[in-house]
């Protein structure tokens, strides 16, 4: 099939075979409350960052815990996941001038590259950077230096993982022409005249509708709607890009804006409501090359003048706003297809087995702070770290045995706890190393998870510290000091 839109002189070709929007949400910090609202409400993307800063702060040194766990959610809620790249390390900055790429382009390529690859297969989009049109770093707006930004990360990715999308950072839209901000049609232009077109699956955009409905019509109000999107499609065209498809990675509308300079924005909870549910109606029976809109945002927990949580969908402790409510209700077209989707011959069975901590993701406990080549930081980057939480998924209804085995690391005494959603295991603390250079070498231990301790869906392992014998306390150290990781559930 093929759908034709006349606009302005210009013919807006889309090829496509079924008509089938993606319905996504905008997670700040995905955990099991938001990601399960997420499902409930039929939604089947969501879009998280996931911060080079968090997972890399210092060269070489990966921190995958926090991602690991978005990841095992995201698959045992069956939602797709786009992640978006962005917040980069001091360490990785390029110091030269106020002009060009604000981050060494060789470290970003790496760090892309290793996230890639480990999630190949796992994660379905990857955006790259955020609203570079109103701020790049420090440096003045430079849509070539975004192109090689671009140019370098869709080489990664594509090497690492070749089915994965890689799509535009969101421009936000404005029409400031200056030094530190740029006209989203202008600086779209600008990239396409600079050779972006090569390197990217999927055009972002954050067509917000600022504080007017989505059916404001074209050309209104400076431009500043949701109809903006129609301009950015049309750039596409010129270019030869009607076959890409765009991805609005944003869109929303606040009921509480945290500047008083933005109060203009303000709409009420029916109005936010009515307004997102709109703009879906509209996107699938106008826009067949709009082919996905995040929500922006589901979270919650926010301090009042963060301008983010006037934004959300949900208020205090996740309790739904009329947005939600309505988003929840709106008929998903095309979630027929999901009838033809082989997972559902999954339902309901339980896997044999589960990796909770990754073979490389080292938790380092207790009140000493030193590293060297045998040890990680300590967990949490603050002393005393005498606890460690993790969070794992299990499908179907496990009643049998398990076994649980970890590696550890210097572990000399014998009142450091492992429980499981408040259960201890047999035996109820970990065993001591049987190595004589368990100091310096990992041991395998193994627990057993009695019948009734796991439970369908999210579980809880908790590992604590013991406090050294008062022989051995003293100002250097009073906690036993261990690290663990390559934790694994096996039936």
């Amino acid at each position: 099939m093929v759908a034709v839109v006349a606009f302005a002189g210009v013919l807006l070709v889309a090829r496509f075979d079924l008509r089938v929007i993606g319905y996504a949400m905008h997670t700040l910090r995905a955990d099991d409350r938001s990601l399960a609202l997420v499902r409930d409400a039929g939604f089947d993307w969501v879009i998280q960052v996931f911060s080079w800063l968090e997972i890399e702060p210092v060269p070489g040194e990966y921190f995958w815990e926090y991602p690991d766990s978005v990841i095992r959610a995201c698959q045992y809620y069956n939602l797709n996941l786009a992640i978006r790249l962005d917040f980069p390390p001091e360490w990785a900055s390029n110091s030269k001038g106020k002009e060009g790429v604000p981050v060494n382009l060789d470290a970003f390529a790496g760090f892309v590259h290793t996230v890639a690859q480990r999630y190949r297969g796992q994660v379905r989009g990857y955006i790259i950077w955020n609203e570079p049109n109103l701020g790049w770093g420090d440096r003045y707006i430079d849509p070539e230096a975004y192109v090689a930004l671009l140019r370098v990360a869709y080489r990664a990715i594509k090497e690492a993982d070749p089915a994965a999308l890689v799509v535009t950072a969101g421009l936000a839209p404005t029409n400031e022409i200056s030094d530190h901000a740029l006209d989203d049609r202008i600086y779209l232009r600008k990239i396409y005249q600079a050779g972006a077109k090569e390197y990217f699956d999927v055009l972002g955009a954050h067509p917000h509708g600022f504080a007017y409905s989505p059916d404001d019509p074209y050309g209104a109000h400076e431009g500043l709607n949701f109809s903006r999107i129609l301009d950015l499609r049309k750039i596409m065209v010129t270019y030869g890009d009607f076959s890409k498809p765009v991805w609005a990675t944003e869109l929303g509308w606040t009921v509480d804006p945290a500047d008083p300079q933005q109060a203009w924005l303000r709409v009420t909870d029916e109005e936010q409501a009515a307004y997102l549910v709109g703009a879906f109606e509209r996107a699938e029976g106008e826009w067949p090359w709009l082919s996905l809109i995040c929500v922006w945002n589901l979270s919650a927990g926010l301090p009042p003048d963060d301008e983010m949580q006037g934004y959300s969908i949900v208020g205090k402790e996740y309790s739904p706003r009329p947005a939600y409510e309505a988003l929840k209700a709106l008929p998903k077209r095309g979630k027929w297809m999901a009838l033809l989707w082989p997972a559902w011959l999954e339902f309901g069975k339980v896997e044999s087995e589960y990796q909770i901590l990754a073979p490389d993701v080292v938790v380092r406990l207790g009140d000493v702070d030193t590293f060297h080549p045998h040890w990680a930081r300590i967990y949490g980057g603050k002393t005393p770290s005498p606890w460690w939480k993790g969070h794992f998924y299990i499908k179907g209804l496990p009643s049998d045995l398990w076994r649980l085995t970890m590696e550890t690391m210097k572990v000399e005494e014998r009142g450091n706890f492992v429980t499981i959603n408040g259960y201890p295991l047999d035996p109820p603390t970990i065993p001591l190393r049987s190595k004589p250079n368990g100091v310096t070498e990992w041991v395998t231990v193994s627990f057993d998870v009695r019948p009734g301790i796991l439970q369908e869906g999210l579980n809880t392992i908790e590992i604590k510290v013991s406090k050294r014998l008062p022989v051995y306390q003293g100002s250097y150290a009073s906690r036993e000091s261990i690290q663990f990781r390559n934790i694994r559930l096996m039936r």
